[in-house]
C-alpha cells in the first residue's frame, strides 16, 4: 500500500516488547496500540454509526482513534479520526481483505502493505472538543455489495464521503465483534511520547439499535503488553459506559 500523508498504518496489533518500567524501549515498528478494548456487535448491520469527541490536545500527528468490525473469513473495515495540530484532521474507512475494490477518488487498492481497499481525507476541519459522526453504510444494486464511509461535522452539518468500496461477490458479511483502540505510529517512538488520551462516544448504534458496553479499567504492569504495548502508566486506562451506545476511554501520561 501507498502510505498517504498522516494515514494511521493499520490494525495489526503487534506483540508487546516494551515495559512499562522502561519507556525507551519502544521499538520504531508501527502501529502499536496502547489503549486497546473488545465489544459485540450486531454483524448484519445496514449502517454502523457513532460519534466521536477527541479531549486530548492535538499535539502530534501520530495517534489514531479508531474502530475496527470483524468480518468473515479473517476479514473486516475500520474507520476513525486522526487529528492534526493546526486544525485539521485525517480519516480513514478502509477494508482488510482480497477481492474489495475502490469505488471512490479517496480510495486506493491496499491495505496495510496486504489485500483490501483504504480510503481517507487529510484536510477535515478540526477543533478539538468538537463532535464528529462517522457512518458506514450498505448497498446492494446489480453491481454488488458496496458500503460508504461518511462524516459530518456535527458543529456544522457538514458531511463529507470519506470512501466507498465494493466487497467481493459472495463475501460473508461482518461479525458480532468490534475492536474499539487507539494506537500510536510515526512518529512516537517511545511511551513518553504518547499523551494521556480522553475520547467519548456517543449514539454508537447498528441499524439505529444502541449498542452496549461494559465499564471497565486496565492497569499497565512491568511485563510485555498482551496484544498492546504496555507504556508506564499511558497504559493504564479506565472505560466509562455512562448510557446505552455511549462510552468514555481515559488515560494518563507517562
Amino acid at each position: 500500500m501507498v502510505v498517504m500523508a498522516g494515514l494511521a498504518c493499520g490494525l495489526s496489533i503487534l506483540p508487546g516488547v516494551a515495559h512499562a518500567t522502561d519507556p525507551a524501549s519502544i521499538p520504531a515498528t508501527n502501529p502499536q496500540h496502547f489503549i486497546n478494548f473488545t465489544y459485540g456487535v450486531p454483524g448484519n448491520f445496514d449502517e454502523y454509526k457513532y460519534t466521536i469527541k477527541v479531549d486530548t490536545a492535538a499535539s502530534t500527528d501520530d495517534i489514531y482513534y479508531g474502530q475496527y468490525i470483524y468480518g468473515k473469513n479473517s476479514t473486516g473495515f475500520y474507520s476513525g479520526l486522526q487529528p492534526h495540530p493546526g486544525g485539521k484532521a485525517g480519516v480513514r474507512f478502509s477494508f482488510f481483505g482480497s477481492g474489495a475494490k475502490p469505488l471512490d477518488a479517496n480510495c486506493s487498492s491496499g491495505a496495510d502493505a496486504g489485500s483490501g481497499v483504504t480510503c481517507g481525507i487529510d484536510d477535515l476541519s478540526y477543533a478539538v472538543g468538537r463532535q464528529y459522526t462517522i457512518a458506514t453504510k450498505k448497498y446492494t444494486d446489480a453491481g454488488g455489495t458496496s458500503y460508504t464511509g461518511t462524516i459530518t461535522d456535527d458543529s456544522t452539518g457538514q458531511a463529507r464521503t470519506i470512501g466507498k468500496w465494493l466487497v467481493p461477490s459472495g463475501y460473508g458479511g461482518f461479525d458480532n465483534s468490534a475492536d474499539a483502540f487507539i494506537e500510536k505510529f510515526g512518529g512516537v517512538k517511545t511511551c513518553a511520547d504518547i499523551p494521556a488520551v480522553a475520547v467519548s462516544y456517543t449514539g454508537v448504534s447498528a441499524d439505529g439499535k444502541p449498542i452496549s458496553f461494559t465499564p471497565s479499567s486496565h492497569k499497565a504492569t512491568d511485563k510485555p503488553g498482551s496484544g498492546i504495548y504496555t507504556c508506564s502508566t499511558v497504559s493504564n486506562y479506565t472505560v466509562s459506559a455512562p448510557a446505552a451506545g455511549s462510552y468514555t476511554v481515559t488515560s494518563t501520561g507517562v
